[in-house]
């Protein structure tokens, strides 16, 4: 019983787990179809320096473009005409959006990933209690029951 709280504890736990944060990636369209790059320190608010980004399509997992943060302005790109993510490289904690599509939309459409580790927790986790409530419920049924008959 106690091994099934726990469990259902650690479920809940990870599934807040990918809402957490330590970096944001601030994507902002710009007008002929270009797009403004910064990241930042959630907690701070530091504009990070010298961290790679790129632009991989969602399409064949190819890199579209490659560029480096500078500290003092943000980072201008030219928007893909594809579904792509955009790529933050800070170390153990990497950043992943959708990049914004261009004016005209995408001319390559490639099914949205956001949110989908939200939903599979979800999914899990809501799996488990049902399941847990399913199996007590047939336990306190099934002990009951042969003292009900006597």
């Amino acid at each position: 019983m106690v091994t099934k709280f726990w469990l259902i504890l650690m479920l809940a736990t990870h599934l807040f787990a990918h809402k957490i944060e330590g970096i944001n990636l601030i994507l902002t369209p710009l007008e002929n179809d270009k797009m403004s790059i910064e990241g930042k320190m959630k907690g701070s608010g530091k504009k990070l320096e010298g961290n790679k980004i790129a632009l991989i399509s969602m399409i064949d997992k190819r890199v579209l473009e490659e560029a480096f943060l500078e500290g003092n302005r943000a980072l201008h790109v030219k928007i893909p005409q594809e579904s792509y993510w955009v790529y933050l490289y800070v170390g153990d904690q990497d950043v992943v959006e959708e990049g914004p599509p261009p004016r005209g939309g995408f001319k390559k459409v490639a099914v949205s990933q956001k949110e989908r580790a939200f939903r599979t927790m979800t999914t899990l986790c809501l799996s488990f209690i049902a399941l847990f409530f399913i199996v007590g419920g047939y336990r306190i049924y099934h002990y009951k029951k042969p003292a009900l008959q006597m």
